[in-house]
């Protein structure tokens, strides 16, 4: 049916918003050639019976309802006959599955191209409808993915299918959604928990953040941790060495409040020492963790706290100190400017045992709200 209405449709685009943003269609009367997440330039068109129908589907299905939107004609343009067979067969993979390079290569006849196929995802003109973020690494990994938001779009997208691999964070968020509704809007509107990255930074680094941090807005902090990694020119801190070399004044000069330059300078001497041993905190409960840390010049319970979350990955953990956080539950619980770190710990105890989740929730909420 709608293959037989494009004949009709003749060609055009038409910008509109979803739940991740604007997208644009750009369609032929062979079907949808172009679909780009984000604002792109040009004339929006009249749009016809058909493609109103399928920016519907788009909408909802980026709303969280999965649609697997086989029927929705596609024209290709100047794609290989390698790569139409490619996005056919991927066009198979259900909402909430996905599939490797490997495997999809296999089913497109050629066993093998698994970098092939990798190329193909990246040049797919029509993303989502041709869900190439459905496409993963061998052992699972996210890979790379060309549309506009990068890896955390695609695990976006897939977290709205409801595929989520990590078995703990699922149960958390179903948890979380089932405890508390104003989690649950959170977990809408961000998507995927990701507070551990893929590729971890080295634990040094972690603590450098924290100490950075403290007591500052999440983007004034960002700011000044960005300052900081410049003074080697590099995407890294300085190593404990370099940060000890460096002079007070470099350090300032960044951004960081004398108080703090003796904090990092204190972490960097004793883990240059081996006085503070980090590799080996992960062998170690919450609270012998916090224990170690604390010893540090500058490292309170806070600082510990942001380790334990974003560096070992610990579920259960509730920063009532964090300025972030009383903010946000003032902000998103109707108590204040700022929550107190009692009615922090009240509303903690829905959260449990998943209070780090809740946390990141919260912080990422406030940070799209620009706070």
């Amino acid at each position: 049916m709608l293959s037989r209405d494009f004949k009709q449709a003749g060609s055009g685009l038409h910008q509109f918003s979803t739940a991740i943003g604007p997208v644009s269609l750009t369609w032929t009367p062979q079907g949808i050639c172009r679909l780009e997440i984000g604002p792109v330039p040009g004339r929006t068109r009249p749009v016809p019976a058909p493609i109103k129908e399928i920016v519907r589907r788009v909408k909802s299905h980026l709303a969280g309802v999965p649609d697997a939107m086989l029927d929705i004609p596609v024209d290709f343009l100047k794609g290989s006959e390698f790569s139409r067979v490619v996005w056919g067969e991927l066009r198979k993979v259900k909402p909430g599955k996905v599939i490797t390079y490997g495997k999809l290569a296999a089913k497109a006849g050629r066993p093998g191209a698994a970098r092939a196929v990798g190329r193909i995802m990246g040049a797919n003109p029509v993303p989502v409808i041709v869900p190439c973020h459905r496409c993963v690494g061998a052992d699972g990994s996210m890979t790379g993915f060309s549309t506009e938001g990068g890896i955390f779009l695609k695990k976006k997208l897939l977290f709205l299918e409801g595929y989520e691999p990590n078995a703990e964070y699922k149960e958390g968020i179903a948890h979380l959604r089932r405890r508390d509704p104003v989690m649950r809007r959170l977990i809408r509107d961000v998507g995927p928990y990701q507070a551990l990255p893929d590729k971890p930074a080295p634990p040094f680094e972690t603590l450098v953040t924290a100490i950075i941090h403290q007591q500052l807005a999440v983007k004034a902090g960002r700011t000044i941790a960005g300052r900081v990694r410049n003074l080697t020119g590099g995407p890294r801190y300085p190593s404990p060495e370099e940060m000890m070399a460096l002079a007070d004044e470099t350090l300032r000069s960044a951004g960081l409040s004398a108080q703090k330059v003796g904090y990092v300078k204190d972490l960097a001497a004793r883990v240059a020492d081996g006085r503070l041993k980090l590799v080996s905190l992960k062998h170690l409960d919450d609270e012998a963790v916090i224990a170690e840390l604390t010893k540090v010049r500058g490292i309170g319970v806070w600082s510990a706290h942001m380790h334990l979350i974003f560096h070992l990955g610990r579920l259960d953990v509730l920063p009532v100190g964090d300025l972030g956080i009383q903010i946000a539950c003032g902000k998103f619980y109707d108590l204040g400017k700022y929550a107190t770190p009692a009615q922090i710990t009240e509303l903690g105890h829905k959260w449990e045992p998943y209070c780090s989740m809740a946390a990141w929730y919260l912080w990422q909420g406030l940070d799209a709200g620009g706070v």
